[in-house]
C-alpha cells in the first residue's frame, strides 16, 4: 500500500535525524509522487537542513521497495543502488547517490535517496510519438535526442564490467552462458505470471523458438542496462543528462540492449498505428551509430529483437495482472493478451517467419 505524503515525510525527517545526528533543522518539502512506473514507489522531494553549521538544500528522489508483487516476482532495490554506485564517474550519466537503508527503514521496506536531476523524459503513456515535448521538437532536435539515447546505451557497453565489479550479475545457477541464463529466467517468469492469471501459449512458442535458435558462436559479453530505452533517459534540451531505472541489468551480448531500444520504439509507433517521429534515425542508421559508439557489431540483431518482444509481452502480462489485482483494471480485461508487446512480437514473427 502506497504511503501518503504527510506520513512519509514525517517518517523520513525522523530517520534522517537519527542517521545524520550532526544535521539540524531538517525540513522535507514539495513531497510528491511522479506519474509513470509500475514496479516501485517513487517520491520527489526537497531536503533542507543545517549540517556542520552550513544550511543546505538538496533536490532528491526517494525510491521504496514495493510491498506487494508487481511487475517482477523478486525486487532487489539494493541491486539498483549498487549498479548506480559502481557507475559513478564511469562515463554513464547516473544520478549521485545520497544513502541506502535496509536495516532500520521507517517504512518497513528498503529505500534509497538519490540526487534529483532537472530534465524531461519521454513518456510512453501516451506514447511520445504522438504527443508531448519530444513530439513538438523539430525533426533535427528529435534526431539529436535519439542519438543521445543511443550513445548513452553504447556508454554502458563500454564499461569494463569486470574492473568495475559487476561480476555479481552473473547467474551461473541458471545456465552456462548469459543467454542460457536469460532464457531460463524467462521460463520461470512466464510460470510465475501464469500462476497469477492464465496460460500464455503464444509466449511459450516464442520462447521455444528463442531457445532453439540460439547463436552458436561465442558472443561478446558486456554490462547491459536491461531497460535501455529513450523513456529511461533524462534530457535537458537535446542532451541526455541521466540514465535512470536500473531494475533489469545483466551481463550479456550488448546487441540485446540495442534490440530492446529498437523493439520498444517500434512497439510504441508502428505496432499501434502511430507514425514514428520524423527526426528519429531508422534501424540501419541507429545500428551504425551504436556500433561506432560501442565498438561492437550487431550480429544476431533479429534474434534478439524477437527475444526482446517476447520479454516485453511477458512484462505487459505481469503489469496487467498487477493492475487487475489493485482494482485499476477490470478482471475480464484482455490487455495481457493484446498490447504493444504482443503487437510488435506479431510484426517480428511475420518478418522472420515464426509460426506463433
Amino acid at each position: 500500500m502506497k504511503q501518503d505524503a504527510a506520513t512519509l515525510g514525517a517518517k523520513l525527517v525522523d530517520w534522517l535525524g537519527r542517521r545524520f545526528p550532526e544535521a539540524k533543522d531538517i525540513v522535507i518539502s514539495d513531497l510528491r509522487s511522479p506519474s509513470g512506473g509500475f514496479s516501485n514507489e517513487t517520491w520527489l522531494l526537497d531536503l533542507d537542513w543545517v549540517r556542520d553549521g552550513h544550511a543546505e538544500r538538496q533536490a532528491l528522489v526517494a525510491r521504496l521497495q514495493p510491498q506487494v508483487a508487481g511487475t517482477f516476482p523478486e525486487y532487489d532495490l539494493k541491486l539498483q543502488y549498487r549498479c548506480m554506485e559502481l557507475l559513478q564517474d564511469s562515463g554513464v550519466p547516473v544520478p549521485r547517490l545520497f544513502c541506502f537503508c535496509d536495516q532500520d527503514s521507517p517504512f518497513d521496506v528498503p529505500f534509497y535517496l538519490m540526487e534529483r536531476i532537472d530534465g524531461l523524459a519521454p513518456l510512453e503513456n501516451p506514447p511520445y510519438h504522438g504527443v508531448g515535448w519530444l513530439h513538438d521538437m523539430t525533426p533535427v532536435q528529435q534526431g539529436e535526442v535519439w542519438f543521445q539515447c543511443v550513445d548513452t546505451i553504447a556508454a554502458v557497453h563500454r564499461v569494463d564490467w569486470q574492473a568495475q565489479g559487476f561480476g555479481f550479475l552473473d547467474r551461473p545457477h541458471l545456465g552456462a552462458t548469459p543467454l542460457v541464463q536469460m532464457i531460463a529466467y524467462y521460463r520461470n517468469y512466464l510460470a510465475w505470471i501464469e500462476a497469477r492469471r492464465r496460460p500464455y501459449p503464444m509466449l511459450h512458442r516464442a520462447l521455444d523458438w528463442v531457445e532453439s535458435h540460439q547463436p552458436q558462436q561465442p558472443e561478446p559479453m558486456t554490462l547491459c542496462w536491461g531497460d535501455a530505452k529513450i523513456g529511461n533517459c533524462l534530457f535537458q534540451g537535446t542532451r541526455c543528462v541521466a540514465a535512470l531505472d536500473w531494475e533489469m541489468p545483466y551481463l550479456g551480448n550488448p546487441v540485446s540492449d540495442l534490440s530492446w531500444l529498437l523493439m520498444l520504439d517500434r512497439a510504441l509507433s508502428e505496432a499501434i498505428g502511430i507514425p514514428r517521429l520524423p527526426g528519429f534515425a531508422d534501424r540501419g542508421a541507429t545500428v551504425t551509430r551504436w556500433s561506432a559508439a560501442s565498438g561492437y557489431g550487431a550480429e544476431h540483431l533479429p534474434y534478439y529483437e524477437v527475444f526482446s518482444a517476447l520479454k516485453f509481452s511477458a512484462i505487459m502480462a505481469a503489469i496487467t495482472t498487477a493492475l487487475v489485482s489493485h482494482g485499476l483494471m477490470p478482471e475480464d480485461t484482455d490487455m495481457d493478451l493484446r498490447n504493444p508487446g504482443t503487437a510488435v512480437l506479431a510484426l517480428y514473427a511475420s518478418e522472420y517467419g515464426l509460426d506463433l
